[in-house]
């Protein structure tokens, strides 16, 4: 299986992170939040492609292939991926603006920290333990 377009994807996100944590890591007072919220919707856009093509064509070749450890470990990364989408769609709700980050601006940076570390680590145990393992087989 070619994990290169995945690989790449990854990489588009991880920039969009590393942007956004370089914004929120200077000085917060001084926070472009029209900015911010452009790279939040940046980045919500890369996860949902990249998404997408995990869910059409990742996990559908897992799950019906023969390798019984991959089909298990897909349906584990398939949930697990539920649920941090679901708390970035929320994150995302909530700053998606520049009037929304403004509004709360110490509740951003605080959220913004934590979604991302979630997003960093979830790609670090894709490529680290699934991708990994799809290479062996």
């Amino acid at each position: 299986m070619n994990l290169n377009n995945l690989m790449r994807q990854h990489g588009d996100i991880s920039d969009e992170i590393r942007l956004i944590k370089e914004m929120i890591n200077k000085n917060v007072m001084a926070l472009n939040a029209m900015e911010a919220a452009s790279h939040i919707n940046k980045l919500a856009g890369k996860l949902q492609i990249h998404l997408t093509s995990e869910d059409k064509f990742l996990y559908p070749t897992l799950i019906n292939g023969k390798d019984l450890s991959l089909k298990k470990m897909a349906n584990l990364y398939m949930n697990e991926m539920g649920e941090i989408s679901q708390v970035f769609t929320s994150y995302k709700n909530k700053f998606n603006t520049k009037n929304k980050i403004e509004a709360n601006l110490m509740g951003f940076v605080e959220e913004t920290k934590c979604i991302l570390k979630a997003i960093e680590t979830r790609i670090t145990k894709e490529e680290n333990e699934l991708y990994k393992m799809i290479n062996v087989n």
